[in-house]
């Protein structure tokens, strides 16, 4: 079934030389482009994931999306950086109440901030058994690990605001790459790789169905 118009949402790439804006129409025959337009940047507007010169990247997001026609105020954006860390740690097996206790305490040895600094959250990938066999070794879980620096979150919410435009997605780059495989009508069963080349970055996720 298609989304309702009034739930969808205009895609904005900002990267550190130009901004890339999507607008995708979800209607009965499928997905379809309606719109997309990229402009570019002065140097070091933004720097190493950024944004340094917030009225003028402010400016040129506002002008793309007039020249664009595009009215929609609400928005997914996704951030990337040095300011961004995912990871996938090994932890013992916790019950779902103690998980996020667990994992707060665990990311301070793999995030190289301070944790009150950062912006945390997790996805548990594998949970092993649910009980160790009697005397047996204890069991573990894998956790992707995903935190981002507080201040270039804030940073791309004020952009948004000031643009007067609605943040409903604020994501991580790898993530937004993959979910847009995932939607495709492409094979997606086997091993792939999704290459996503910046002018500064340069981003490889390796996916197994």
């Amino acid at each position: 079934m298609p989304i309702p118009k009034k739930n969808q949402i205009v895609g904005i790439d900002i990267g550190s030389h130009s901004i890339k804006v999507a607008e995708i129409e979800d209607t009965a025959k499928g997905m379809i482009l309606k719109n997309f337009g990229t402009i570019g940047l002065p140097q070091d507007a933004i720097l190493e994931g950024s944004i340094k010169e917030m009225e003028i990247v402010s400016a040129a997001l506002g002008n793309l999306l007039q020249n664009l026609k595009i009215k929609n105020k609400n928005v997914a954006l996704s951030i990337s950086g040095y300011s961004v860390i995912v990871k996938k740690i090994t932890i013992p097996r916790k019950e779902e109440k103690d998980l996020e206790e667990s994992i707060q305490s665990e990311a301070e040895q793999y995030i190289p901030f301070d944790i009150n600094d950062v912006n945390l959250d997790f996805q548990v990938l594998y949970s092993g058994e649910e009980e160790p066999e009697e005397g047996g070794k204890e069991s573990y879980m894998d956790v992707l690990l995903v935190a981002a620096k507080k201040d270039i979150v804030e940073e791309y919410i004020s952009l948004l605001h000031l643009t007067e435009l609605n943040p409903a997605i604020l994501d991580i780059d790898a993530f937004a790459l993959q979910n847009a495989f995932e939607i495709s009508d492409h094979e997606q069963s086997g091993c792939h790789a999704l290459v996503h080349i910046g002018a500064q970055h340069l981003t490889i996720n390796v996916i197994k169905d």
